[in-house]
């Protein structure tokens, strides 16, 4: 996959070791961080600016940081959502992307060109108090009539009548829901700050390292074999890798779809399982128009659009000539962990295309030039991250697809459970309890806006 792949981590403690090599043996550190993915850069980026002193290791099973799910997202992000949790974590997120962007002068490619909702007559209908809510609690959105949407988007079919659509039950686009707060950026770019920082704080990596195993141990070991035993008070003690064990007085697990498997074995139900995300990148002369959409954006490009049917959706990607294109499917997708995921060019003739062409005519007989899989960390119960504290062990999970655009956030609110504080401040000043997103005390409200 060549779209938004991260680059090479210069400068990184990279591990290239045969099998049976132990160069983790007796490993020790104050923070092990698993996954340097997104939310574990920002997670170990939060405390190790916190705490300079201590010694913070980040280990990853890829050769690189961002590698995995973070490489294969829809890198995209929106403040769009009903409930006060999401809303506060996408936005502060958003807001600290642009910090860095036209503050500090780190370039991201963030480019707020919007989400565009196109709602059929009944999605209007049911989506009406939602949108009156959204607009409520300061979020920003346009409401974008039917003759509006022929003129912007003259490729775009309104009212699809061929006998395929009539088969499909394809519905007409009644109006369209503009947020315009929201849009996509580089992931790779998020990672590579947060990797530069990380480095300039003295905080090691170590790449090629798979997390296998955590180990608990006594909190008052009598040395005996078999500890810790059901009556004793257990701690986190290490983390047996592919190149040995390392142990650290603090575990944070940002390992993402991989979270269970290290902690199914100890008891922990952290309520994330993995689901597969194909996206399918397509470009040609008859899409030059579409992606040249002008009227919702500085940019004049089509914005982030959400079609009626199939959960299917188009991501502009204008460096590249292209849209990305994918659909949000639920029930009937199974909840399964590749090792090496790959999308299935079939699931995009078959299940994306048939919508597809009939709402936008110029991908007409177009086949992917390029497609990749990666895998969404979901949380089924409430679709809302995960950031928990289990004794001296940090759990981020369960970020359902939206863990680029609330990942400093959720960085901030490890740190903060980290300190035993009872409150995390995000960037610009938004503050959340740190109890909120946790396993035990969870106070979240149920999402009503979901694409």
């Amino acid at each position: 996959m060549a779209n938004h792949k991260a680059d090479g981590a210069s400068g990184c403690v990279t591990a290239r070791s045969s099998e049976g090599d132990d160069v983790m043996a007796n490993r020790r550190c104050d923070v092990l961080v698993v996954g340097a993915g997104i939310i574990g850069l920002s997670s170990a980026y939060h405390i190790k600016e916190n705490h300079p002193g201590l010694s913070v290791l980040i280990i990853d099973r890829a050769s690189a940081a961002g590698q995995g799910d973070t490489a294969k997202s829809n890198a995209a992000l929106r403040d769009t959502f009903t409930s006060h949790s999401n809303r506060t974590l996408a936005r502060s997120s958003i807001e600290f992307y642009k910090h860095v962007q036209s503050e500090i002068g780190f370039n991201l490619n963030l480019d707020l060109v919007g989400y565009l909702w196109l709602l059929s007559k009944n999605q209007a209908r049911e989506y009406a108090g939602v949108e009156v809510e959204m607009r409520k609690q300061g979020t920003r959105l346009r409401t974008v009539e039917s003759n509006e949407l022929a003129d912007m988007i003259p490729d775009l079919v309104l009212q699809p009548s061929s006998q395929q659509s009539r088969l499909m039950n394809l519905e007409s686009v009644e109006k369209g829901l503009f947020g315009i707060d929201c849009g996509t950026v580089a992931p790779e770019l998020i990672v590579k700050f947060y990797e530069n920082e990380l480095k300039k704080l003295g905080a090691e990596f170590q790449f090629g390292t798979e997390a296998k195993a955590i180990r608990l141990g006594a909190k008052k070991s009598l040395g005996l074999p078999g500890e810790p035993f059901v009556w004793q008070d257990k701690l986190f003690k290490e983390v047996d890798t592919n190149l040995g064990t390392v142990s650290a007085d603090t575990i944070v697990l940002s390992a993402g779809t991989r979270n269970p498997q290290l902690l199914d074995p100890v008891g922990i139900d952290c309520m994330a399982k993995p689901r597969k995300n194909q996206l399918f990148q397509l470009r040609g002369p008859s899409l030059q128009r579409l992606l040249n959409t002008k009227g919702f954006n500085e940019q004049n490009i089509i914005p982030f659009t959400i079609l009626p049917e199939g959960q299917v959706y188009l991501r502009p990607a204008p460096r590249e000539s292209s849209l990305w294109i994918a659909a949000a499917v639920g029930l009937g997708q199974p909840f399964r962990l590749e090792e090496e995921p790959a999308a299935d060019e079939s699931f995009y003739t078959r299940n994306i295309y048939p919508v597809l062409s009939e709402y936008f005519p110029c991908f007409t007989n177009l086949r992917p030039a390029n497609m990749w899989a990666g895998f969404y960390d979901v949380n089924s119960l409430d679709s809302t991250p995960i950031v928990t504290r289990v004794g001296n062990c940090i759990i981020t999970a369960g970020l359902s697809g939206s863990g680029i655009m609330k990942a400093d956030s959720v960085g901030r609110i490890a740190a903060a459970l980290f300190d035993d504080k009872d409150e995390a401040t995000l960037f610009g000043n938004h503050r959340i309890s740190t109890t909120k997103l946790g396993l035990v005390s969870r106070a979240v409200e149920q999402e009503k806006f979901v694409i």
